[in-house]
């Protein structure tokens, strides 16, 4: 594989530009508006949250003022208040109260990072688009809104502001130096993508030592409740998901090429039902358990066991990927092109034979949960995975599904578009497109969809039509280099059909997965640690 690797033309290891990471880390208060948010930080609706769940009876940890003196300070501040709406929430707290302390506190954490925050805490999600636990606590918004106001809050953080800010130093060095070796270790740029956000946040009201993972959509989220060890490895493994995430996406027919060892997952109890159940998530959890045991400390008998200990759990290609990844610091290419060579030279049949030889665990050696997806990101997953295998039909029947199941939804009409343009459909993917654009709140489905229709409509002649839309495209906010470049193209120059789209194809889409249907993907440490 190495050798087939040497083949790729000669490039320059471009290093990572240090100022533009570190920056909206050490000065996340002061950034301006950039590509992408790298931060470690308090927040304020997370503090708000937890505030109100301390208030109401949460008290988990709260015996150890010595870890965090913040969050005595703040429940002693509160007990001294008059707050009518307690009361309420006390109600709440204790109808929603789950036995085990960490998934107790991880669902509130969940609810935080999905609410617009102060003043009014609304949803930023629609009913069913939550994630399973935040549908529980949906209702808690607008007590948390009059908590707000009532307690106070935006006094206490103003108060306790510095002192949080100093704790995030140590957050702030720990994760300019995780990305610096990560980075490095895999030769890749940081992805400059516009509006993603990889955040960690301090959070000095929780339980001591829990360490929350989350993914919803393009952003990554790390909570870590007060320790006296930092979490290193569950913020490395949360990095290299955003790293690594859309890689398997790019190439699905060499993952699907390899999925006949998808079967074998089914014989590992301990295995995450979300990995279980997507190959393709399963293929890059592996690789990053893999990456993982490779730059954890030890000697080489010590990262050969992480590795053993992962398959073990149910990363069937753990053991491959820690192979290759040896193979990978001995050759010049970064990551980006080493990944599809790399994947391309697993043996279906030698991993079967190395699997056979597992003996998986029943049971996992930590608590699970089921991964937080609700049942719409589910069906939108399988849509956008067959869409990627070119499965034009069974793609449109899961967004049919979802459309009466669900109402109008923005990325359904966008994949429907997609599907009605590769099926030579292009009056009706002009509809799609359209009720896209129009109901569409994410920038890049909403951009895109204009450009198509521009593209649509270029096809046909009608090129001032189609500056219309390209125009429209360009008066979306916070676009991507990518969306903005492919909107400015498409104003000065009318679209033609290019060559290398498939015969009869009349509608200028793409043909691969498009990164404005990405789902959120699990990142296999979503479980208090």
């Amino acid at each position: 594989m190495a050798t087939r690797l040497l083949e790729f033309r000669k490039f320059s290891l471009t290093l990572i530009l240090w100022s533009l990471i570190i920056w909206p880390i050490i000065f996340a208060q002061a950034r301006v508006a950039s590509a992408q948010e790298i931060l470690a930080e308090p927040d304020q609706t997370l503090f708000t949250v937890m505030a109100a769940i301390n208030a109401a009876g949460y008290d988990e940890g709260a015996d150890r003022p010595d870890l965090s003196p913040i969050r005595a300070g703040v429940r002693k501040d509160l007990s001294g208040k008059s707050v009518p709406s307690i009361a309420a929430l006390r109600e709440f707290y204790k109808a929603h109260r789950l036995a085990d302390p960490g998934r107790d506190l991880s669902q509130y954490i969940s609810l935080a990072l999905l609410l617009s925050g102060p003043p009014k805490f609304e949803l930023t999600l629609s009913p069913v688009n939550l994630p399973p636990d935040v549908i529980e606590l949906q209702e808690m918004a607008p007590l948390l809104a009059a908590f707000y106001e009532q307690a106070e809050i935006a006094q206490l953080w103003a108060k306790y502001l510095a002192d949080m800010e100093q704790e995030s130093e140590r957050y702030q060095k720990l994760l300019a130096k995780v990305i610096q070796e990560t980075s490095g270790y895999l030769r890749m740029e940081t992805p400059n993508y516009m509006g993603v956000r990889f955040a960690v946040y301090v959070n000095p009201l929780g339980g001591p030592g829990q360490t929350d993972g989350r993914n919803y959509g393009d952003n990554y989220y790390i909570v870590s409740s007060p320790s006296s060890v930092l979490p290193e490895e569950q913020i490395r493994h949360a990095w290299l998901h955003y790293l690594l995430d859309p890689y398997a996406m790019k190439y699905p027919n060499i993952v699907q090429s390899k999925a006949a060892l998808a079967q074998i997952a089914q014989r590992a109890g301990a295995l995450d039902p979300a990995f279980r159940n997507n190959f393709s998530l399963l293929v890059t959890e592996s690789l990053i358990r893999a990456i993982q045991a490779r730059l954890s400390g030890g000697d080489d008998r010590a990262k050969l066991a992480a590795a053993q200990d992962a398959v073990e759990e149910g990363y069937l290609l753990t053991p491959y990927f820690f192979e290759a990844m040896k193979d990978f610091v001995s050759q010049p290419v970064g990551m980006r092109l080493y990944f599809p060579e790399m994947l391309d030279a697993i043996s279906v049949d030698k991993e079967r034979k190395r699997l056979a030889e597992v003996q998986f665990r029943p049971t996992p050696s930590r608590p699970i949960q089921e991964s937080r997806w609700s049942p719409l990101e589910q069906m939108l997953r399988q849509a956008q995975e067959h869409l990627a295998r070119s499965d034009y039909d069974e793609a449109r029947k899961i967004y049919e599904s979802i459309s009466h199941q669900y109402g109008p939804q923005a990325g359904v009409f966008y994949g429907l578009a997609l599907v009605a343009s590769q099926q030579k459909q292009p009056d009706l993917a002009k509809q799609y497109f359209a009720q896209s654009a129009a109901l569409a709140y994410d920038p890049r489905i909403k951009a895109w969809s204009h450009i198509y229709l521009g593209r649509l409509l270029d096809l046909e002649g009608k090129r001032e039509e189609a500056k219309l839309e390209y125009s429209a495209a360009l008066s979306v906010g916070q676009l991507s280099a990518d969306t903005k470049a492919a909107a400015e193209q498409g104003l000065g120059t009318q679209f033609v059909r290019p060559a290398s789209n498939a015969p009869g194809d009349s509608s200028g889409a793409e043909t691969t997965p498009d990164p404005a249907l990405r789902q959120r993907i699990p990142m296999g440490k979503e479980d208090p640690q």
